[in-house]
């Protein structure tokens, strides 16, 4: 029996194949890695929220009124002035809204509300949620960007090998990478988004294997 043995190894056709599959395969689990990054970020900023918002409504019960005294951690920030807000209930007690959030965060405030003794709420600054405290580079916020530009340079680079290269040469795949470059610079972080300006610069349709969204 005589076996074929080619000392060519693979061919580039073949190769391009392999990781066309391999991109196909793997990106679904990136996308689950990336929504599963971001409803853990989610949930975590929460509970802190939480915790944030419980501390200063014991803080009211027990007298403690001044602001610079509850323990607000960097990065969050009571929104509203809790004296405006603030419910008369009768017999010296008052009903008080908590509003905390996080700075950058995107999500609806998280909202408590404390019955306590009435009393004068002292020392509230409104917040300056554009002063940069560190938080702008949140490792949470990296960890998305990283996983995203993963899914981007994965399509892109099947793209422009099984679509763009063969139509319009060199010249197209500059187009495309340029275009790519200047949306993320522009803070666009989608995936469809992203891809679909791509491809209206060269002109071109993405075929559907391509439109993992």
């Amino acid at each position: 029996m005589k076996y074929l043995k080619n000392s060519l190894g693979m061919t580039l056709i073949e190769v391009l194949v392999a990781i066309a599959l391999f991109s196909i395969a793997a990106i679904p689990l990136l996308g689950v890695f990336h929504e599963s990054v971001i409803t853990n970020a989610d949930s975590k900023i929460r509970t802190q929220e939480a915790t944030i918002a419980q501390s200063i409504a014991e803080d009211i019960k027990a007298g403690n009124t001044n602001v610079s005294n509850w323990n607000i951690p960097s990065g969050y920030y009571l929104i509203e002035d809790p004296n405006q807000l603030k419910v008369d209930m009768g017999n010296g007690v008052t009903k008080y809204k908590i509003s905390i959030s996080k700075l950058q965060s995107n999500a609806q405030p998280f909202v408590l509300y404390a019955v306590a003794p009435s009393a004068e709420i002292t020392g509230y600054t409104p917040p300056n949620v554009y002063t940069d405290d560190g938080n702008y580079d949140d490792i949470i916020n990296r960890l998305k960007d990283i996983v995203t530009l993963v899914i981007v340079v994965t399509w892109a680079t099947l793209f422009t090998l099984f679509v763009v290269l063969p139509k319009l040469g060199l010249g197209g795949v500059i187009t495309i990478v340029n275009n790519i470059i200047d949306s993320w610079n522009k803070n666009i972080r989608t995936l469809k988004d992203i891809a679909t300006n791509a491809a209206k610069s060269v002109n071109l349709k993405i075929p559907w294997w391509l439109k993992w969204w």
